[in-house]
Parts: C-alpha cells; structure tokens; sequence
C-alpha cells in the first residue's frame, strides 16, 4: 500500500507537459563555426566538429596541424552547449552579440588533446527579450532587421545558452510576424527553445493579449477571444512556450476565479499542440483575496502543466535583506514561494539584469550589484536544484552587455559563480573592480542611494505606492531635514569614490565615471534647494550641477560614436516605433534628459509630475 501510494504521488505531482528541446542542425553550427574562424582571421577550415551520443556531455579537441576538431559526447539537447564549451576552452569569448575576442593559434593549441566536460548549472538558461521596451531587439525581431535577431541567437548559442523569448506586441501584428519567422527558425536549428511572452488580460505597453479588457472585465465572449488568439498565436509563429502577465497590469488583477479558469484553459489549448505554459509571477503588492491569498501566486492553483517564472525586480535579489521595490521589505516571500512549489511544477528563475525605466539603463547609471546579485541568486536556486533560469533584459548597450554576459557565463559550474568571470576574462584588474563592487554595494544598495542617484518614473511622482520607495524631489525641497539628510549621504559616498581610472575596458570606464558623476550632480541639485530662489547660491550650485552634467555629456558622446553597435535600431533618437514610447530606449541616456529636467524643475520651481514628463500615460496604458 505504501508503494502504491508512493507512486501515486510522483505520478500526481510530476508537470506532465515538458518544454520542447532541440537538437542544435549540424550544417548551421558548422556554418557558425565558419563565422567565427574567419572573424578570426583563421584559414578556413581551421574549426569542426564531429558528434557522436553519449550521456557524458564532453569534448575532446583533436588537433591535425593548424585544424581544431571538437569531438562531440552529449545527448541530443546539450550537443550545440557542448561543442561551444570546446570553442570557449579554446580561448574564445563572446561578450556581445557584434563582439568576438579570439585567441591566437599558440594559444589555441594549448587544448590540444585535453576532454572538458560540460557542467551546465540549469537544464534550461536562457533570456527573456523586453520588447515591451524600445531596444535593439524591436527592430531585430519585430522590425526585420534579422541581422541584429541572427547576432543575437548566435550569442545565445556561442554562449551555451538554449532558451529565448520575446514580448509579442499589438500594432503591425503581420509586419511582426513575418518579420519573427526567420529568428525563430534560426533559433530552433541552434537547438534553443524559444518563446513568446504576452499578457493574458494584460493591458499596459502594447502588449498582445489573449482576451481584451472589457471582455476580462464583463465575462462576455471572454472564452471565444481566449479560444481565437490561442489559434492565431498557433498558427502565426512556431514557438515552444507561452509566458503569460496574468493581471490586466502589474498593479491590477482580474477576478481570481475566472483568471483561473483562462490559465487552465491556455495550458490544455496549448499542451495538446505539444507547448508548455509558464506564468510570471510578480512581485506587486496590494493585490490580496481572503480566500486565494496574492494574486500574483495565483497560479500555484493551476494545473501542474502550469510552470512558473518567479520574477524580482532590478538590482534586488532573493536573499537581500531589503529590497524596497513594489511595497515590499524584500523578496525573502518569494524564495519562500520558490522552495514551496518547486517540488510540485516546473520554476524557471526570473530576474532582472537591468531596469530600463528611470533607473539605470536610461539614467544612464553603470550599476555592478547586478553582478554580483545574479550571481548569488543562481548559486542559492543551484542549490534548490530548479529547473531554469530565464533572465530578463531590457538590452545590453551602454555597458549592459557585461551583465548578460556575466549571467551566461554563470550557468557554466566550472565558473563557480563568480560575479567577476567575465571581468576576469576580459583581463580586467579584479581587485580594482572589488573595490567597485563593494562601493556601490555599501552606498548604492545598502544605504539606498540608488534612490537619490537614479530618478522617479511618472508613477512615483504621482503616487505613494512607488515602485522604488524614494523621496522625489518636491519632498525633498518642501523638508530641510530630508535635504540635508541626503546631501550627508551624498558626500560621505563622494568622500569614498573609488579611482576607476584603472579600468581597462573604455566603455565600463566611461559608464562608472557617469556614474560618479551623477553622484556630484545629485548633491549640486540638492545643494541649490539650500538657498532662495534668485539667491547667487541657488545659481552657482545649479550651474554646478549643470558642469558635471556636461562632463558626463561628453562621456556619452564618446560612446555614442565608438560603441553605437545598432545604428539602425536607433536606440539614442526620438522616433516612432511599435512599443509605447515614442524614442528609442537610450534617447534619455544620449540627452541625460532627466539629469536636465531635475536642474529645471528648480529653474521653473515647477515639481508637477507633467513637467517635462516624456512618458504618455494613456500610451502606456491602453
């Protein structure tokens, strides 16, 4: 009876629907290996690989004169991250998708004869493409511009990553869809499952849904919509995943029955075309019924085909002691969560390497706690023996690469975690970047200046219920305490700021001297308030913050010549583009605009929340 009952359970609760794999297509690896010899400058040939199954997962680098010949051991799924471990072993890295380091034939030659073993840390590791966002990626993807999409799987691939997805979004759906064909099949032949994300009532930022809202709202047709876009997503695009945003907003829920009900329904629709259902799981608050308890953990109730993609919020992470984002003290309730239901349904971790709105991408703020955040996380939910890690990125310019990177590395074991691999790759001076890290970590993180340094989002100003809590600066100019409190902070951290002068990578050392200048921006803002309006005093700290904003000017400048890898994706213009906003998503960064609007809401002595305000709320929303 024991037995029997034992056996009962593992049946019950084991997922039964599993998410697609692929075996990476021959030809196209070669073909890739053929890029990457001649970007080289090697003679052609110079890189192949013969593949034979096996359950060890290795590689074995045969060397005939100046050829390298991978000798494949994997099954079928790890066979394309196998033979990329054997490329990287030979010295080869790929720190962004339009950036190759490669080694010189001497030292090549050093992995001659030598077996590696490929160590992945997840089955599934991958990234989640913000689109909803205006990155490289919109033009990429939904743009047709395949040859950013085609760099960016080769990335994927090159760095033994094997699952991707993209937010699908509503205007231009045809346009869209064909442009998604060709990166999708490109995508399958690497051998890297792929996905597309949505909202299930989802409201905000374009996004495609399943069911509109007044039919989530009334319950009028609402089974028909869901029915009908479940068939035009299955016929429209090849994919082997759905992520589903299950309120009609970050913020806002739907009745918990009836988003039951839609969840169960999209997981058995799917399932039978042989896809596999994720819901992501917020961290919002506010959103609480007496008898299901956090909407967002909702989907707990759901069939255990459901997965699920626990999600945390910018530099924070799941064992940070504070983590003041959303209403929340931290995320401690949902690494709770994560233990609770990892036995029960398959959970892909879901983190984020970079906050695009107001906080750092856009700031522009080069922020190192990621590096070393990611990182914790993935050795605590190594531990936990999760099934996935699924990073989401709003893009990867302006130094943002590094943080991707860093999480691809990370999910090789041999890397042991380190926030610093790729630093340490790239041959950077390590103690000098722990000096940077912990910097940050002490006064960026610990002592919340992240608040101060980067700036409120439209929602902040307008309300209490704030994504980061912060004092916006008409509090900080109505209250002399809160002034002088952060002035302090300001100057103790100026007092402390590392030299990065020794920094070897150009652009990282253009992003943290940014990044140090922001901080003498902020106090020279603050300082201005001291003093009455028409006061000599409250000028000259205002033309002292306007200094330091064009000496990080001239910084941008540099990069926008030097390091503006997607020229076409015009990612530093203001121009119309699918998504909800209407510039590309470093326009602000180009400008330093709200390092400009924060000098002139002093100058006007205007703190509405409309001042200046880029952000159309009614775009956003509908």
């Amino acid at each position: 009876m024991k037995f029997i009952l034992t056996i009962f359970f593992i049946i019950t609760s084991a997922w039964a629907t599993e998410v697609r794999r692929w075996e990476g297509n021959n030809e196209v690896l070669q073909k890739d290996l053929s890029l990457i010899e001649a970007k080289a400058n090697w003679n052609q040939g110079s890189l192949s690989f013969n593949f034979n199954r096996g359950d060890d997962n290795t590689v074995t680098v045969r060397c005939v004169e100046d050829r390298f010949i991978f000798e494949v051991s994997a099954v079928p799924e790890e066979k394309m991250a196998t033979l990329y471990h054997g490329l990287f072993k030979l010295g080869f890295l790929f720190p962004h998708p339009r950036w190759q380091i490669s080694p010189t034939l001497d030292q090549a030659r050093a992995a001659c004869g030598q077996t590696f073993a490929w160590r992945p840390a997840f089955p599934h590791r991958g990234f989640h493409l913000h689109t909803l966002h205006s990155n490289e990626w919109v033009k990429g993807f939904l743009g047709g511009d395949n040859a950013i999409a085609f760099d960016y799987i080769r990335w994927l691939a090159r760095n033994r990553q094997n699952v991707l997805d993209l937010s699908l979004l509503r205007p231009k759906w045809k346009e869209s869809v064909r442009s998604l064909k060709a990166p999708m099949d490109l995508a399958k032949s690497f051998g890297i499952t792929r996905g597309v994300s949505l909202g299930l009532t989802f409201q905000q930022q374009n996004s495609f849904r399943l069911i509109p809202i007044i039919q989530a709202v009334t319950g009028i047709g609402d089974l028909n919509q869901l029915n009908r876009n479940i068939q035009k997503l299955n016929s429209d695009i090849d994919y082997d995943f759905m992520t589903l945003e299950i309120g009609t907003s970050e913020f806002t829920s739907t009745n918990y029955e009836k988003t039951l009900s839609w969840i169960n329904t999209t997981a058995e629709k799917i399932s039978a075309e042989g896809k596999k259902l994720f819901t992501k799981i917020h961290v919002s608050t506010n959103q609480v019924s007496p008898k299901w308890g956090n909407f967002n953990f909702l989907p707990r109730f759901a069939s255990k085909d459901v997965g699920l993609l626990p999600h945390t919020v910018m530099f924070y992470g799941l064992y940070d002691e504070s983590a003041p984002m959303y209403g929340n003290k931290n995320f401690s309730h949902m690494l709770k969560f994560i233990q609770e239901e990892n036995p029960e349904r398959e959970i892909w971790y879901y983190p984020e390497t970079s906050y695009w709105i107001f906080m750092d991408q856009d700031a522009p703020l080069l922020l190192t706690d990621y590096l070393t955040t990611r990182s914790t996380d993935m050795k605590g939910l190594f531990g936990e023996k999760i099934e996935g890690h699924f990073n989401f990125s709003s893009g990867q310019e302006l130094g943002y690469w590094l943080m991707d990177w860093t999480v691809a590395l990370n999910a090789d074991l041999d890397q042991n975690f380190d926030p610093k691999s790729a630093l340490s790759l790239l041959g950077e001076d390590l103690n000098l970047w722990q000096r940077i890290i912990d910097f940050q970590k002490e006064y960026f993180k610990d002592k919340q200046l992240i608040s101060i340094i980067n700036f409120p989002n439209l929602q902040d100003e307008l309300s209490k219920h704030r994504i980061l809590e912060r004092n916006i600066l008409k509090e900080v100019y109505r209250s002399d305490l809160v002034r002088e409190d952060e002035i302090q902070r300001l100057q103790t951290a100026i007092d402390h700021l590392p030299d990065v002068s020794g920094v070897r990578n150009e652009e990282l050392r253009l992003l943290l001297e940014i990044t140090a200048l922001r901080l003498h921006h902020a106090i020279s803002v603050r300082t201005s308030l001291r003093h009455y309006k028409k006061s000599t005093e409250r000028y000259q700290a205002l033309q002292d913050a306007k200094g330091f904003r064009l000496e990080a000017q001239e910084r941008i400048n540099i990069l926008m010549k030097k390091y503006n890898r997607y020229p076409s994706a015009q990612l530093f213009d203001w121009h119309k583009n699918i998504t909800s906003y209407n510039y590309g998503s470093l326009w602000t960064a180009a400008t330093l605009f709200h390092w400009k609007r924060e000098e002139n809401k002093i100058i006007r002595n205007n703190f509405n929340p409309f001042f200046e305000n880029i952000v159309n709320p009614f775009d956003i929303i509908f």
